[in-house]
C-alpha cells in the first residue's frame, strides 16, 4: 500500500522570499543582481579564484583587483552611474526607516542587502556591464582553446544582438 502524502507544498518564510523588485526586472539582469549578492559574479576576482583569469586586474581600468566594492565605489569607467547610484542610494534610506546608506560608510554587502536599495542597484546594473565579461578577452590557451571567459563574453554578445533583434521587432510590429 503506498503511503499517504501530504497536500501541504512547502512555502519558504518571509526571509527566503525573493525581492519584489528584482522579480519584476528582467532574467540576466535578475541574475546579475543575485551573482551580485552572493558573490559569484563575473568580477577579476571571482574569475581569479577559480581560474577562468590570470590575474584579477580590473578589465576597465586595470586596477590591481577587480572587486565589487571597486566596481560600485572607485572604477572611472563607471563615474557618472555610481554617481546616480550612490545618489539614489541616500535619497531612498533617508526616506525609509533604517540606517541612512551612503558611498563611504556603506559596505556592498550591506547595499545588496537592503531591499530599500535593490532598485538603484538594478539600475546601476542595467545601465553599465558591471557583472559581465565584456573587458579584452583572455589570450587562447597552449592548446589553442579559447577561454571559458572568453566563451562568455562571446555568448553575451550574442544574446545583446538577439534582445535588440527582437525589441526592434516588436516595435515594428506595434507602429
Amino acid at each position: 500500500m503506498l503511503a499517504r502524502t501530504s497536500n501541504r507544498k512547502y512555502r519558504p518564510c518571509e526571509k527566503q522570499k525573493p525581492d519584489p523588485t528584482v522579480v519584476r526586472a528582467n532574467k540576466r539582469l535578475a541574475s546579475r543582481f543575485y551573482q551580485l549578492k552572493t558573490g559569484h559574479c563575473l568580477t577579476g576576482q571571482y574569475l581569479a579564484w577559480t581560474t577562468r583569469r590570470p590575474d584579477a586586474t580590473c578589465w576597465w581600468c586595470q586596477y590591481k583587483i577587480q572587486t565589487r566594492e571597486h566596481l560600485f565605489k572607485n572604477c572611472p569607467q563607471w563615474k557618472s552611474q555610481q554617481k546616480t547610484l550612490w545618489t539614489t542610494v541616500l535619497e531612498e534610506t533617508r526616506r525609509l526607516p533604517g540606517p541612512a546608506r551612503g558611498r563611504d560608510r556603506t559596505q556592498i554587502a550591506e547595499l545588496r542587502a537592503d531591499e530599500r536599495c535593490s532598485q538603484a542597484v538594478q539600475d546601476f546594473l542595467a545601465t553599465t556591464d558591471v557583472g559581465r565579461t565584456s573587458g579584452p578577452t583572455v589570450a587562447a590557451d597552449e592548446d589553442g582553446a579559447a577561454s571559458e571567459a572568453s566563451e562568455w563574453d562571446a555568448r553575451e554578445q550574442a544574446e545583446r544582438a538577439a534582445e535588440r533583434a527582437a525589441e526592434e521587432e516588436w516595435l515594428g510590429a506595434a507602429a
